[in-house]
């Protein structure tokens, strides 16, 4: 009993999976029925107990013919919130939805109590409920509904919009519930483009405000649905414009558009003459609710309809814009609306374009008398003020004006463009670095266009001009770059955006160097350091260890222009040098710079030797403090890389990873102390690397001491791995993948001096000594690392770090020179991924077929590697959840198929394997994941890549059997794989690379075209039945007249556009959540 209770429960459970709706009530084709379950659901919804409400559910009659059954189902709804949630989705998609929401938008649909409050939620919620709806359904399903009733469901949606216009309450200028006049808005302006509604300007100002055409002049008759208008006409582009709204015929959109731009002529007007009426009535009764929908609407027609600067030349709409801006009467959203509104005017009409030149020259000194420099105007006030919302609002007018009109500050005319500039630096020196960050593009946009002026002549001229702007901007960048004085409580999060912004500064900074020149730039800098060194240094002790922002500061910028500073520099990098041993030890943002300062001018360093001594024991302290371990790292490879003129940091660095190596031994065996992160470790060891590489071939060192630091820096590594690959050791895979790691960074980074054979160049020399020492090491290795793998079969990371160490030793020391350990190697990668089924290792086999798969005595070897690995693989993959749980599998196996078949493809085609990997190759198109998706498609362009080449070729008798032999294959298992491929174009498979270069849809059919185009043709007819007939004639057009490549990756994008909005039509895909909606 309990084993069939068990698989009663399973198949619960799996019909639950493929029927997430299976336990809610059917959807009731009677509209008053539908009208009480959907109230019923929203009660249960809101309702503070959702028990109560099912046991007045219990008691409620139905009034209907189903009474009983109506019962049950509301009573199922009333009980649970997540039913009624899924019930109300449910429903959204019905075509009932559309006249039960307009039977609960109906006024008076049921009496409400004045004094229940209760009772007038409720009627608020199920109103909204209803106008979010009908939004939807107006985006995408309209097909539901007969084209002769959408005039019929338009009137309906205005009157709606007109009578929650009116509605007495609160809600400002609406006189309503805003919320619900504008979802109301929203689903009149997606019918308005669905319907193709292209009076509808004209039939609401004329039939719903009330103003008639042969006096526009006049006052509207109904004042009190101008908010509406205004709301619906605010939306109608943006609606027009998203990409949520789904057309049948796209081409209605664009048409759309074009009836808003010839309205724009009488919206600008009507908008006027809104914004005068209403500043008339006086200070004291402007209703600024509707002062902001102006603005709001206005602002949508500048940024979504095209219309001609010429609807906004010397326009006094564009005037009463920039005065909401400077009246201090215009606060908080008003005021950040006609931001909005002057911001879009400045980037959809940039000063490039000779159409837009009278409305910039309009412009211009309307802007900036926002910024002129008295006391009491509007900018200047906003600074003394400290308000924040203004500032910000200037800062980004300002900022964009000088984006937009960069053209005018770069010309050759002199227009007092350093005023321009010196707004937005005045905005780049506010204190609140969130503001002044707005301004960064601007400065990048400065100096690209300074940097790119022809001749030179008038470059270095317009530099001369922008000198003091430039240098000011030093200053302040300084000033933006210093860490906040609560730096240490922030959040991960707000330190990372503070990292983040800093980076930007300096690359303003960097920018600087480019125009100005490096020295001219670190001379400034250095000043700034000194100063803010002595104005420390006069504070008494107990602040100066905690006054370092300045000095961190400084540093940072200095790092930024490393490299604009010649290794001769003497006059600010000495000073910064001596300066770093003495600053305060303990806190890591301002060590954490100094590391990395001391790192970028290592190359200086190198040649100024008294300095670097002392900061050498500053860094190796700083590897103990684990917030600035990794700057500390850094700097010690990249003083291992630069200085070898007259020390060598071989030696020190050597005897430092030893210490850092004993250090961890001893905390492996439980002594307490900070451990050195390994990737920081790495960096060290590489360093000692290539100081130790530097040392001995510069040294002119013997066979002795060379072989002596070759076993001081591997020796210990074969000590560890010996431990580890030990029977008894507990240790885990974690230490023998950082092992392997060690291994590899030696490899890659130690080369070895050899004295040049006769006839020799150093560089072969150098190379041959290289390819020894590899093969040396992976001779010694090669027993302990398959102990290890063995040891721990199942370890992605260990095989990962493995597989990328043959990779290196690999193409370290050449293909021919690895060749004798090619067959140990394929032995190992099957062995090991035949019990692990672990991906990186058909990888490491990727790597051998690229490096040896054109050698042709290899070729056999390597392809009976890839089919012990596809048996494996198939053994592996046997059914679809296979695929699922195994995507990183199917990536790398297609992945190496492909570039078996581009590199040998010929024995690979003949073998009896090809037909299965085709198999395989259409059940893992199903598979939703982006990378295994990409890797199949890859190798099925392979497959036609090769066919196309063997049409080609010269026709012999081993040619003709490889070519039967792909024929055979295609035409056996080439259909699943154009059904997958018309599926993926509809949209009822992933198709995450339509038409990328490499490995997408468009490739895979393009080739397939030029391969077998009768046999294509034949297999996606049948798979394109539901297509849309027009995009489906369009697309089987371009491939029966094998139209380019080009052209063919525009075709399946529009026709994959195309299935898309019909499948959306459809009703296929999911409506927005009711968690959304509400």
């Amino acid at each position: 009993q309990h084993h069939e209770h068990q698989q009663h429960h399973q198949q619960q459970q799996q019909q639950q999976q493929l029927n997430p709706n299976a336990d809610l009530p059917p959807h009731s084709t009677d509209v008053d029925e539908e009208c009480r379950r959907v109230v019923q659901a929203l009660e249960a919804i809101f309702s503070a107990d959702a028990s109560a409400s099912a046991a007045g559910a219990a008691t409620t009659g139905s009034g209907g013919a189903d009474a009983n059954n109506s019962s049950t189902s509301t009573t199922n709804l009333a009980g649970s919130r997540d039913v009624a949630n899924r019930y109300l989705t449910s429903f959204q998609r019905q075509a009932v939805a559309w006249m039960v929401c307009d039977r609960l938008l109906a006024p008076d649909v049921t009496p409400i109590d004045p004094t229940n409050p209760a009772a007038q939620a409720a009627r608020v919620q199920s109103q909204f409920f209803a106008a979010q709806t009908l939004h939807t359904k107006c985006r995408t399903d309209v097909v539901q509904l007969p084209p002769e009733s959408l005039p019929s469901l338009r009137d309906s949606l205005m009157n709606h919009l007109t009578n929650a216009s009116r509605s007495s309450g609160a809600g400002g200028g609406f006189g309503g519930n805003r919320a619900l006049v504008t979802r109301l808005a929203m689903a009149s302006a997606a019918l308005a483009v669905q319907m193709g509604w292209n009076t509808v300007i004209e039939d609401v100002l004329g039939g719903v405000v009330g103003i008639k055409d042969d006096q526009p002049q006049d006052a509207p008759a109904r004042p009190e649905l101008v908010p509406a208008a205004l709301e619906l006409f605010k939306l109608l582009p943006e609606e027009t414009c998203s990409d949520r709204l789904i057309l049948a015929d796209e081409g209605r959109r664009a048409q759309f558009g074009r009836q808003l731009e010839d309205s724009s002529g009488r919206m600008m007007a009507f908008l006027l003459r809104t914004a005068r009426t209403n500043a008339e009535r006086g200070p004291a009764a402007e209703d600024m609710s509707v002062a902001e929908t102006v603005l709001h609407t206005l602002h949508s027609w500048v940024r979504y309809v095209r219309f001609h600067p010429r609807m906004l030349e010397g326009s006094p709409l564009v005037e009463w814009t920039f005065h909401v801006l400077a009246d201090s009467r215009y606060e908080g959203d008003c005021f950040e609306a006609a931001v909005d509104v002057v911001v879009e005017i400045l980037r959809a009409f940039p000063s490039d374009f000779r159409e837009n030149e009278r409305l910039v020259h309009g412009v211009i000194p309307l802007a900036m008398a926002l910024g002129r420099p008295d006391a009491d105007g509007p900018f200047r006030s906003a600074l003394a003020s400290a308000d924040e919302d203004l500032l910000r609002g200037y800062c980004r007018i300002f900022t964009e004006m000088g984006e937009s009109y960069m053209s005018l500050i770069m010309c050759h005319r002199e227009l007092n463009q350093a005023a321009l500039v010196d707004l937005v630096l005045d905005c780049s020196a506010i204190s609140d670095k969130e503001i002044a960050s707005i301004t960064l593009h601007f400065w990048y946009r400065f100096v690209s266009w300074l940097e790119d002026l022809e001749p030179y002549e008038f470059r270095d001229h317009k530099t001369n001009d922008f000198a003091n702007q430039l240098m000011r901007l030093l200053s302040i960048c300084t000033s933006l770059m210093r860490y906040p004085p609560d730096i240490d409580s922030l959040t991960e999060d707000r330190v990372e955006d503070i990292h983040r912004e800093r980076y930007y500064v300096s690359d303003t900074v960097e920018d600087c160097c480019r125009l100005l020149g490096g020295h001219i730039v670190l001379q400034s800098l250095g000043s700034r350091l000194q100063e803010e060194c002595n104005r420390v240094s006069s504070l008494p002790t107990d602040r100066q260890l905690s006054d370092w922002h300045g000095i961190e500061a400084c540093l940072f910028a200095i790092r930024a222009v490393a490299r604009y500073i010649p290794d001769d520099e003497n006059a600010i990098i000495p000073f910064v040098m001596k300066l770093i041993p003495q600053l305060p030890l303990n806190v890591p943002q301002l060590r954490e710079t100094a590391n990395l300062t001391i790192g970028q001018y290592a190359a200086w360093l190198d040649a100024h030797i008294d300095l670097l001594q002392p900061l050498l024991p500053y860094l190796s302290q700083g590897l103990q403090m684990p917030q600035c371990a990794s700057a500390a790292a850094v700097a010690i490879k990249q003083l291992c890389e630069s200085c070898n003129k007259h020390m060598s940091l071989g030696d020190p660095v050597l005897q430092l990873y030893d210490g850092i190596i004993a250090a961890q031994q001893l905390h492996q065996a439980g002594a307490a102390g900070s451990l050195l992160n390994l990737k920081d470790e790495l960096e060290v060891l590489e360093g000692a690397c290539k100081a130790i590489s530097r040392q001995l071939s510069e040294g002119g060192m013997g066979p002795d001491t060379t072989a002596a630091y070759v076993n001081r820096i591997v020796q210990p590594v074969g000590t560890r791995l010996t431990a580890l690959a030990a029977p008894n050791s507990t240790a885990g895979p974690r230490q023998a993948a950082a092992e392997v790691e060690r291994l590899t960074v030696i490899l890659r980074f130690l080369e070895l001096p050899r004295a040049p054979e006769p006839n020799q160049t150093a560089a072969a020399a150098k190379m041959k000594a290289k390819t020894q020492f590899t093969m040396d090491v992976m001779s010694q290795f090669w027993t302990l690392l398959d102990a290890i793998t063995h040891k721990h079969p199942r370890d992605i990371n260990l095989a990962e770090k493995l597989c990328r160490l043959h990779k290196h030793a690999v193409r370290g020391c050449g293909r021919s020179a690895y060749r004798p350990m090619l067959e140990p190697l394929r032995t190992q990668l099957v062995t090991n991924f035949s019990q692990s089924h672990l991906s990186p290792y058909l990888y490491c086999a990727s790597i051998c077929i690229a490096e040896y798969g054109r050698d042709p005595d290899l070729v056999p070897m390597l392809i009976g590697m890839f089919v012990d690995l596809s048996t494996a693989v198939f053994a592996a993959l046997k059914t679809p959840s296979d695929f699922t749980a195994h995507p990183d599998v199917v990536e790398e196996f297609f992945f190496l198929a492909g570039r078996t078949m581009a590199v040998c493809p010929e024995p690979l085609v003949i073998n009896p394997l090809l037909p299965s990997l085709l198999q395989c190759a259409a059940v893992g198109m199903k598979l939703d994941h982006r990378d295994a998706n990409s890797g199949i498609l890859t190798f099925l362009e392979n497959v036609c890549s090769y066919g196309l080449s063997l049409t080609s070729a010269a026709t012999t008798v081993d040619k003709q059997a490889v070519r039967q032999a792909l024929e055979t294959a295609i035409i056996t298992e080439g259909q699943p794989i154009v059904d997958n491929l018309a599926q993926a174009l509809l949209g009822d498979l992933p198709a995450y690379r339509l038409d990328n270069d490499r490995g997408s849809i468009a490739s895979v059919l393009f080739k397939l075209n030029e391969l077998c185009p009768q046999l294509l043709m034949q297999w996606i007819n049948p798979a394109l039945t539901t297509a849309p007939p027009g995009p489906k004639d369009n697309f089987l057009h371009s491939l029966a007249n094998k139209v380019s490549r080009d052209e063919l990756n525009t075709t399946v994008r529009q026709f994959s556009n195309s299935c898309y909005r019909n499948r959306k039509l459809r009703g296929e895909s999911s409506t927005a959540s009711l968690r959304h909606a509400t």
